[in-house]
């Protein structure tokens, strides 16, 4: 390699279905291009990571996952990290950390990087923090950054177990109406209340299996509402989202999340979570909901975007 290698991969935000991904359900995600993270990687005679801790965790796991998958090929390299993307707010920034990062590592290498296909990258990048780090992902975060696009994403058990995985489709972004998002400056790790979910489902917890199905539905609704054009609907069925998700982990454990879907709502918003964390989105309802929600989100010391919902 003569020169730096660089990749960008924009932030995410959970539509519909979160967290169903994880237990054979569906979501709609898409890409937002408000946020970015990039890796550049440079000659190195060895391999040299960022210093601060979190970023070579998760760097460090993504250099096994490559080994593994193109059987150990590794020159040395500077890794360079920037991003913009808020840290554990739920906008997916580890997951663009590592696509790039995987990115960068398989063009270094000589290996082309349309050499897997846009479902094998996300694959991929997943099975850095389940299998490397042993932490709850699902792959609603890192498809619609691999593909570039807003997915409806169907995991249903049928396909997952006999194929390994699910069906996606490709939704145009111009359906959305505009979205604005609030967020803190940056959020919680997410892996403990994630982990005690994982545990419920495989005890096969009859409320959480229920409250999934429903998580679902909402999803398969969400495509029709959005192919039709009934933003009336899409906007009841955002607030049913973030109310099941209530129901399903507690309204302790959504933390300050709660509070500010409630005052999101007291504007005149539809409001959920981006993910897990401290971000939550919404449809902008009138001409005048910024200067609004702007300056009641500020004193909160949160942060207020219109979405940038296309590259």
């Amino acid at each position: 390699m003569s020169e730096g290698i660089s990749y960008s991969v924009p932030a995410r935000i959970g539509l519909l279905g979160n967290p169903s991904d994880g237990y054979f359900g569906q979501c709609i995600s898409l890409p937002v291009w408000n946020w970015e993270a990039c890796v550049t990687l440079t000659p190195a005679e060895e391999v040299e990571l960022p210093e601060d801790g979190g970023l070579r965790r998760i760097m460090d796991a993504t250099i096994q996952v490559f080994k593994q998958r193109f059987d150990g090929v590794q020159n040395g390299f500077s890794a360079e990290v920037t991003t913009t993307i808020p840290r554990q707010v739920g906008l997916a920034g580890s997951s663009a950390i590592e696509m790039a990062f995987m990115r960068c590592l398989m063009e270094h290498n000589g290996i082309a990087t349309d050499s897997l296909d846009p479902r094998e990258l996300a694959e991929l990048v997943q099975s850095v923090e389940t299998d490397i780090l042993g932490m709850v992902a699902g792959l609603q975060d890192r498809l619609p950054q691999a593909y570039g696009e807003m997915l409806h994403m169907d995991f249903r058990r049928d396909l997952m177990e006999d194929r390994g995985y699910g069906e996606y489709t490709s939704l145009d972004s111009s359906l959305l109406p505009q979205l604005w998002l609030a967020n803190a400056a940056s959020g919680d790790d997410s892996g403990a209340v994630h982990s005690d979910i994982a545990r419920r489902w495989q005890e096969e917890d009859s409320e959480m299996v229920a409250i999934i199905a429903e998580l679902a539905r909402g999803a398969e609704l969400g495509m029709l509402a959005l192919e039709s054009g009934e933003h009336a609907f899409l906007s009841m069925l955002i607030d049913a989202n973030f109310d099941l998700r209530t129901e399903l982990f507690g309204a302790e454990a959504l933390g300050e999340t709660y509070s500010m879907v409630e005052l999101a709502r007291g504007l005149g918003s539809c409001a959920k979570q981006s993910g897990s964390g401290g971000a939550i989105f919404g449809i902008v309802p009138s001409d005048e909901f910024d200067s609004l929600a702007a300056p009641a989100f500020a004193e909160h010391d949160w942060s207020y975007h219109r979405l940038e919902v296309t590259p």
